[in-house]
């Protein structure tokens, strides 16, 4: 009620740009947590169910290899935050072709 369709557009992209950040940030950092403890959580899950997990007479390893590179870490970052970026596109824009009150008439 009395926005600008630019204004709702822009908000649509503000909360959707906030919410992909939020979510590639939380993303990332439980993912290098992972990485860091690949072979903690192998030993605790194989504890657990009582079964080996990779033993090693049949996948030749001594422990489960994790290596954490900066530059993949970067390139997928980034292109998470662009692509949940560029899929708040649409949405927004299309918020914006609605009329307010079209939008709360209740049929």
């Amino acid at each position: 009620m009395g926005a600008t369709r630019a204004s709702i557009m822009r908000i649509f992209i503000m909360v959707g740009a906030s919410i992909g950040f939020l979510g590639t940030v939380i993303g990332s950092f439980f993912g290098l947590l992972l990485a860091a403890n690949a072979e903690n959580i192998r030993a605790w899950v194989s504890d657990v169910i009582g079964v080996r997990l990779f033993p090693p007479e049949v996948f030749f390893l001594s422990t489960l290899p994790s290596k954490v590179d900066l530059g993949e870490i970067t390139i997928i970052l980034a292109m998470a935050l662009g692509l949940s970026f560029i899929a708040t596109i649409y949405p927004a824009w299309r918020a914006a072709q609605y009329e307010p009150i079209e939008a709360l008439r209740y049929e």
